[in-house]
This record gives C-alpha cells, structure tokens and sequence, in this order.
C-alpha cells in the first residue's frame, strides 16, 4: 500500500503544464458507439475528427452519409436536421440548430468544431488546398514492468531433459520489452495522401529473417481522388465499406450501443489503411470509377500473405492435403510465433456498382476470395460451419430510400453455397422529439465472410436471426433518453454455447444536464445461452448479467472537469453468483488553446471472478487504444498528458499502475509476471507540418 500511495504522489505532483487529446472527449466518443475492442475503428474516429477541424463539413449541402462522420450524432438526429434543412432553408447560424427537435445545447458543443456554413468558392477552396497540405511523423514508444516471463532466460541445467529446455528456448521472446511505432503521412487537401507505417510489438525482434523490413509490421499506401471519371485510386494497404457490412466491411463500424438509433451503416467505398492492424485490411489496387453523374463503380485486387499455422498432412486423416488455421493476434515475439507468420496466400478481388437517384440509392456486390492453403475448419462442435477460404463467391443487394419521415434501408446477400444473410431497417420519427428504429436480421449458419461485418449481437455475420428495437426520445429540456431491446437466436452452436438457443438484451440509459452538472444513468440486462460444465456433463444454461452506471461530471472552471462514475455488475448462472464494482474519480484539466491538457484516474475495483469484469476507457496517446477489464480486487491510477511544445511539435506521455493486493503474479504463460503491481508508460511525439 505505501508503494500505491507513493506513487499516486508521484503521479500529482507534475500535474502543471502538461496536455491529452487533441480531438474531443472520445472518452464519450468511444462510449456512445461500444469500440470495446476495436483500435482500428478507435484509430478511424480519431483521424476522422482531426481531418474534420481542417475540412469542417457544410452544415448546409453535407447529406445524411456525410453526417454519419459526426459520431456524437444519432441517425434520428441527422435525420431531423436534414428535414429542418428541406423545410425551412440553409441555416444562417449554428445556433439555429439548437431548433431542431432533439438536438440540445451539448450536442451543438459536439459538433460545432466540425461544421461551417455557407458555400465554398473554387478560390477559397484553392487556397484551403495550398494551405493544408499537411504531413505527420509519429513516433511511439511503449513498455511495461516487471518482465515478463517471455523474456527470461535459463541455463540447460535448469531441466530435466533436453526437450524441456529446447521448448522453453522456443517460447522465449526474440526481442526486446519496447514497443516501438513509426508512421509517416502526407496529405493535399482531400486530393492525395500517402503514408507509411512501422511498428514492432514489445518482445518481437528487428533484422531478421522474418522481420526483413526490420519492423515487424510494414504498411504503406498512395491514394488520389478527383472529380472525374476516375474519382478515387489507392495503390498498396486499403479497406473496402460496402452496403451494411454482408460482403465487404472494413474498419469503424457501429454496433449496439446508448446511441439506440445509430446502426445504419453508410459505407464510404474504399479508403487507406493507416492502423496498425495487421490482419483486417487488403494489399493490392482499388479503384473508383463515376462513368455516369447518378453510378459508381468500384473494383479492387488484394493479394497479401496472412498469418497460419500450416497442418502437416500426415497428420490428417482425410483428404493428403495441406491446411492451415488462422493466427491473428499478429504477435511475433518468438520462433513458434514467427514459424506462423506469412504462411498463407490470400487472394480477393471485389465489384460495386452502385446507383444514386434522389429517391433511392441501390448497389450489386460481389466478393471473391481464395486462400492457399485453404483452412482448417476445426474439431469442435460450434467450428462446424467455420470459413475455408477456398474459392468463395459473395453477392448482395444492398438499398437505402425514404418517404417523408420513414427511412428504409437493407442488404441482401447469397454465397456459392446458397446460403443467405439479410439485414432491413425502418426509421420513423414519431414526434419532434422522439424516433424510432426497428432492425431484423437473419443470417443463415452456413454464410460465411472474412470481410463480413454485419449489424448484430455476433461479429461474424453468421448463424444469428435477431429483432432490434431502439427509441430515442428527449422528452423536456436537457433530459435525453436512449433505451433499445434486442431479441437474438442462433441455429447451430456456438463457441461457449453447444445447444442452439435465443437470448435477449436490453438497455436503457438517461443523461441530464443542468447547469455545470451532468448525471448519467444506465441499466443493461443480457440473458445469453452459455454452457454450464458439471462434472463429466456440459449443459447450455440462461446466463444473465446485470449492468448499473452511474457518473456524474461537473465544472467548477471551464477547463476543468470532474467525472465520477461508479459501476455494479451482477452475474448469474444457474446456482453461480457472481458480482462486482469499479468507482473511479477523472480529474481531466485543458488548458487555453490547447497548449497542454492532461487527465488523472484513481480506481478501486472489487469483482468475485472475470465473468463480473467491468470494461473502462482510459484516455491514451493520440490514436493509442486502451479499454482494459477490470477484474478480482485492485487499484489502478494512470496519468495522460500532452505538452504542445511548438507549434508543429507535441509530445504525449502516459503512465499506469495497477496494483492486485491479494495476487503474487499477474498473468500466466509467456506474460506472466512475478508480484502484485504492474506498471506501463507510453511515450509519443507528433509532428505535424
């Protein structure tokens, strides 16, 4: 404890100049859309909101697509604007937004660093163009101690026989404990951009005859867009968002969340790849084509080399061929990690066409896809209907359309093997203050995807029917109120769940603003099929788990803020009970005119086992990730800031303690480490020409 203490001291006491986040709150931000456990939609939403300070969006011609960049916005609320807009003219004032039903005084705080007004002239945009032509150097570094288990080393002597030793040597990381990131970009307005993109996770090694690039990870693009026939080219790492996500869907993408009317997916065809993900992207040629005013067309090859644990086919007792399982956690730290790096072909071609009137909008997709070697569907009851990757053909249908105050929207897909995925919308507004979203999907068990990233209670758009009902409503001033219902089935098992079963999901969420004060509360229900192991059987039982939050935030100052939260999770299967808390207390602190800002957590959380795990944001670096479980009993303290040391230059730095007062190791396998505290500290300087 006088360790924990000590270093919450340490902790306060630099608390001077010093600075966070150049975006917005994407605390909130991250909060509002569920990116659990998605960097590469975190990373998205980030750039997207730099580049929107440089391009605001014209509140007054930006359609309901463009909107959707605005993440604090539900599509009701884009929808109410856009009719404002039709009935009564262009607005003459942001504040006149501030009329339309269902959009408050903090929603207009949200969004006004990234709207304008008014038309601009092809000199303004000229200028604007020779002005922001910017480029961007990161460099990142990051660590944790103690050591873990993976970076020892041991004498021969220390085993009992030589295979021991050998299988210890073959776990030990090649590297050293820092991660280290660097990344270039340069960009001309909205015309052409290029970039590149090294990292090494901590423990994986440079120069080697897997890393001969030196990172481990090497990604680069080249992308130019214009107002011609061919609107859009991207030379080298990509990602492809068409329809609702049943083909082809690649970074952000929205899910159930407090927005209750924010699933509408509004794909913008193509764009770079610039996180550092190293499995879900394409690496090849995409291009965009606009032969007619109302047509697009898209078309793209891939062609990259994906991670796999190639099967010897000795060891198959079918077919003498050879197979592969995927390996995607793109950690390479030691030699059985990096004999699975690259050992699968992955080939994939893609086409759209899509037609824009101004009734509708209606596009054809189709993917093709092929992996070499093809891969292993697995052993396990619930990986029966799992992707091969051999030759697969996808097509879909997807449509958007409305008539007055109702909006529908859907796609509809098919594979070689005539199986089917569907995902339909409606969306209505009720009053001015209060809308509506009715959403059904069904996706049959044997529809498979590898870019498939459809609306649904599942990440794989598979083997899911499901109902969604979502209500926002804002019934008196400063009071606004999301709640949603989710009713899911699957046809075949699933992982932790063997007999087919539905579930449903609930939740309801009310925020209230008055003065300097802002209360949150939020209630979720889940009840989910989920196996229950008794002795030598294994049943498949109703889990149910209980979710309470309640923060309040307060300004005594403008620049500084004051967030405590306090959150109850409550777990139970069959005779199983399980509960938890965290409570935590933000101190987050901006300065005038950004030059530093800085965020201070301290955390107690108390939970009987990971099943009443509670997730929690914490701010980070500029485009870091971090929404760790909080689990068992423990503290946990991090400090965030960035320091603009010029005005090109700024220099970002986080650090962290986690203490497990009745642990004596953290971790298991190669991560362990020995003791009760965990510490990890975050370096990265930004600069931005």
């Amino acid at each position: 404890m006088k360790t924990f203490l000590f270093f919450l001291f340490l902790c306060a006491c630099p608390l001077l100049p010093l600075c966070a986040q150049e975006s917005l709150d994407i605390e909130k931000l991250l909060e509002t859309n569920d990116i659990l456990h998605s960097e590469e939609g975190y990373e998205e939403m980030t750039r997207t909101l730099l580049h929107l300070q440089r391009y605001p969006l014209n509140i007054n011609t930006a359609g309901f697509d463009s909107l959707k960049m605005l993440f604090f916005l539900s599509d009701s609320q884009i929808d109410r604007i856009l009719s404002f807009r039709k009935k009564y003219g262009i607005f003459l004032s942001r504040h006149e937004l501030l009329l339309v039903g269902g959009i408050g005084k903090k929603d207009l705080e949200n969004i006004s660093p990234f709207i304008c007004l008014g038309e601009v002239t092809g000199r303004k945009r000229l200028q604007a163009i020779r002005k922001y032509t910017s480029q961007e150097i990161l460099a990142k570094a990051r660590s944790t101690l103690p050591r873990q288990e993976g970076y020892k080393s041991y004498s021969p002597s220390a085993f009992k026989s030589e295979a021991q030793y050998l299988k210890k040597q073959a776990s030990r990381f090649q590297g050293i404990p820092l991660g280290t990131l660097l990344k270039y970009k340069i960009k001309t307005g909205d015309h052409w951009q290029a970039g590149l993109t090294l990292e090494n996770d901590p423990g994986e090694a440079y120069f080697t005859r897997y890393q001969k690039m030196g990172f481990d990870f090497f990604s680069a693009h080249l992308c130019a867009t214009t107002t011609h026939f061919f609107r859009k080219i991207i030379l080298g790492d990509y990602r492809t968002q068409w329809g609702q996500g049943l083909v082809a869907w690649g970074g952000f993408s929205s899910g159930k969340s407090s927005l209750a009317l924010g699933n509408e997916k509004s794909g913008k065809g193509f764009s770079p790849h610039t996180s550092t993900d190293e499995n879900n992207f394409l690496r090849g040629v995409a291009l965009s084509l606009q032969p007619l005013p109302s047509l697009q067309t898209d078309l793209f090859f891939s062609s990259k080399k994906t991670d796999g644990n190639r099967i010897d086919p000795a060891s198959i007792n079918e077919e003498n061929i050879l197979t592969a399982t995927l390996y995607e956690s793109g950690n390479h730290r030691n030699s059985t990690e990096n004999e699975k790096k690259h050992q699968l072909k992955e080939w994939t071609t893609g086409l759209s066409f899509h037609w824009n009137a101004s009734a509708f909008r209606i596009g054809i997709n189709t993917v093709y896809y092929n992996f070499q070697p093809p891969i292993k569907k697995g052993e396990k009851i619930y990986q029966q209907f799992n992707d091969e990757g051999k030759k697969r053909l996808l097509t879909s249908i997807d449509y958007k359309t409305s008539f007055r105050n109702i909006y529908l929207f859907g796609e509809t897909a098919t594979c070689e093997q005539h199986s089917w995925a569907t995902v339909n919308g409606l969306r209505f507004s009720l009053y001015a203050n209060a809308a509506m979203s009715v959403i059904y999907r069904r996706y049959d068990k044997n529809y498979v995807s590898r870019y498939a990233h459809g609306f649904g209670e599942y990440s794989n758009t598979s083997n899911e029917e499901g109902l969604y009902i979502g209500l926002d409503i804002s019934p008196v001033k400063n009071l606004k109120i999301n709640t949603y219902y989710d009713w899911f089935r699957y046809f075949s098992p699933r992982y932790n769940a063997y007999v087919p079963d539905a579930g449903q999901e609930f939740l309801f969420e009310a925020n209230y603003t008055l003065s300097d004060f802002e209360h949150l509360f939020r209630f979720k229900n889940e009840r989910k099929p989920e196996n229950f192991n008794h002795t030598d059987h294994t049943y498949t039982v109703l889990r149910v788990k209980n979710e309470i939050r309640y923060q309040l935030s307060y300004r005594p100052l403008k620049k500084l803020e004051l967030r405590t939260r306090i959150d109850f999770t409550f777990y139970r299967k069959l005779h199983l009970r399980e509960k938890g808390y965290l409570i935590h207390q933000d101190l987050i602190y901006t300065s005038g005119k950004e030059k530093f800002n800085f965020q201070l957590r301290l955390a107690y959380f108390d939970t009987d086992s990971y099943n009443t795990r509670i997730y929690s944001y914490e701010n980070n670096v500029l485009y870091g990730y971090s929404f760790p479980a909080y689990f068992e009993r423990g503290f946990r303290t991090y400090l965030n800031l960035n320091w603009k040391l010029h005005r090109i230059l700024t220099f970002y730095l986080k650090t962290g303690f986690t203490y497990y007062p009745d642990a004596d190791h953290i971790g298991s396998s190669v991560t362990r480490v020995e003791g009760n505290k965990l510490f990890d500290l975050t370096a990265q300087l930004r600069i931005h020409l």
